[in-house]
C-alpha cells in the first residue's frame, strides 16, 4: 500500500515537473518570436557581421531554453539579450562553425545590394565604424539600452551586472562613442 502512494506522489511530481518545462518552452517560444528581429538587429551591430548574427542569436536562445522558467517570466527580453550577449562574446554559433578542411569549401552567400543616397550611406559607415571602435561591453551596454530600450535594471540582468554598473558602463560608453563619433566624421 505504501509503494503505490508513493508511486502515484513521484509520478504526480513528474507531471508538475514536466508542465513547467513545457510551460518554460512555450514561454521562451513566445518570447523569441515577438524578438528574433530586434535580437539579430542587436547581434548585428555588437559583432559587426550580418552573416554571423542569426547564428548568435541562434546560439543565445539555445542557450536560453536552459535558463530557470521564473527568470524568463520575470526578465523575459533581458534574458534573451543575456543569452545573445554571452553568444557574441564567446562567438558561440549554432549550428556550430565547421572546423578542419570542410571549411574551406563553404561558401558564402551573396550579399544584397541597396541603391542608397550616398550621404546616409556616409553617415551610417561614420556611426558603425564610431561603434565598433568602442570597447565591446561599452558597446554592449549601449545598444542595449539606446537600440533594445532597455531601463538600466534590464541591462544590468543582460551584461550579469549591477543596474548601478550598468548605469556606469552606459554613460561611458556614450562618452567614448561621442569621442570617436566627433573624431572621425570631421
Amino acid at each position: 500500500m505504501l509503494r503505490q502512494s508513493s508511486r502515484a506522489d513521484a509520478r504526480h511530481v513528474m507531471n508538475s515537473v514536466l508542465e513547467r518545462s513545457e510551460t518554460a518552452a512555450s514561454t521562451l517560444e513566445g518570447l523569441a518570436r515577438q524578438h528574433v528581429d530586434a535580437l539579430v538587429t542587436y547581434a548585428t551591430h555588437l559583432m559587426g557581421d550580418p552573416q554571423d548574427a542569426l547564428a548568435y542569436v541562434a546560439a543565445g536562445l539555445h542557450q536560453a531554453r536552459r535558463f530557470p522558467p521564473a527568470s524568463l517570466e520575470r526578465d523575459g527580453r533581458a534574458v534573451l539579450y543575456r543569452a545573445v550577449t554571452r553568444a557574441c562574446r564567446q562567438r558561440q554559433r549554432y549550428p556550430a562553425e565547421r572546423r578542419g578542411l570542410t571549411r574551406l569549401f563553404k561558401k558564402a552567400p551573396p550579399l544584397l545590394s541597396l541603391g542608397a543616397d550616398a550621404a546616409a550611406v556616409a553617415r551610417v559607415n561614420t556611426t558603425k565604424r564610431a561603434l565598433m571602435a568602442t570597447t565591446p561591453d561599452r558597446r554592449a551596454a549601449l545598444l542595449l539600452r539606446d537600440l533594445a530600450g532597455l531601463d538600466y535594471r534590464g541591462v544590468g540582468v543582460a551584461l550579469e551586472c549591477s543596474p548601478e554598473a550598468a548605469a556606469r558602463l552606459v554613460a561611458a560608453a556614450r562618452r567614448e562613442f561621442g569621442s570617436i563619433y566627433r573624431d572621425i566624421a570631421f
